[in-house]
């Protein structure tokens, strides 16, 4: 009995797993085992390679990307100020300058690029301007130092240094253009006349060293402080509201 009651199970099993998942799956097709035996086989954990379709472009190299027509050739940008900025006039730093002209030494001295210490002479010790990535000839003519220069090779006047300088500080060359940043001299109306950068700023060690605050300035003899009164010692929003002055 034990046994047949098994084989019954067995064979309602079978018949339920038949209904659920159809006779196409327990008997597959010819063309479906042909593509079953032509599917790879992929090991575990793997992910499936899809494969390429016809319409993917082949590979270029890249140099084949170049374009259609090569660019016309144009002169390189020289910089001429800022167009928005009102005119000035810069003040000569060539008078303040005690060793220029640098040629009064140096003419008589071989051209030496080499970075080294300046032993013995008149200049600074040491660079600090850069942290250790400039040198002198970064910024001066080493065939006449009598003349700056930038960084493409033009000659820059001792009096217009500002245009070494604005080469790595362009924001604040900028804002000393347009006054923001710097001097003015003589008025605040009519022509600007304003300060170049060196005129505060040591070249070699532009940073400005702290310094003492200025005194405050001295009052008149004979005036004395007048004592408030308690509507003048209130805030100025509870004054205007009493209609104090």
């Amino acid at each position: 009995m034990l046994k047949r009651r098994t084989a019954a199970a067995f064979g309602a099993a079978a018949v339920g797993l038949v209904l659920a998942l159809g006779f196409p799956a327990l008997f597959p097709s010819e063309a479906d085992a042909a593509a079953a035996a032509a599917a790879p086989v992929l090991a575990p954990g793997a992910a499936p390679v899809v494969p390429a379709t016809e319409t993917a472009p082949p590979h270029r190299p890249l140099r084949d990307n170049r374009p259609p027509q090569a660019p016309d050739p144009q002169e390189p940008l020289v910089f001429g100020g800022y167009p928005d900025a009102p005119a000035f006039s810069v003040v000569p730093r060539k008078p303040h300058l005690g060793l220029y002209p640098c040629s009064q030494c140096h003419k008589v001295l071989p051209l030496n690029k080499q970075p080294r210490a300046l032993v013995a002479a008149p200049h600074v010790a040491s660079l600090p301007h850069g942290g250790g990535r400039m040198w002198c000839l970064d910024c001066h003519v080493g065939e006449d130092r009598d003349w700056l220069r930038t960084i493409d090779g033009r000659r820059v006047d001792f009096d217009q240094s500002q245009l070494v300088c604005g080469q790595c500080h362009g924001p604040r060359h900028r804002d000393w253009a347009f006054g923001a940043h710097g001097k003015r001299d003589a008025n605040w109306q009519g022509d600007r006349t304003i300060y170049a950068c060196t005129h505060c700023h040591d070249a070699h060690d532009p940073k400005i060293p702290p310094r003492e605050a200025a005194p405050p300035p001295p009052v008149r003899a004979g005036l004395e402080r007048p004592a408030l009164t308690p509507a003048h010692a209130a805030p100025v929003w509870q004054r205007a509201a009493s209609g104090a002055r």
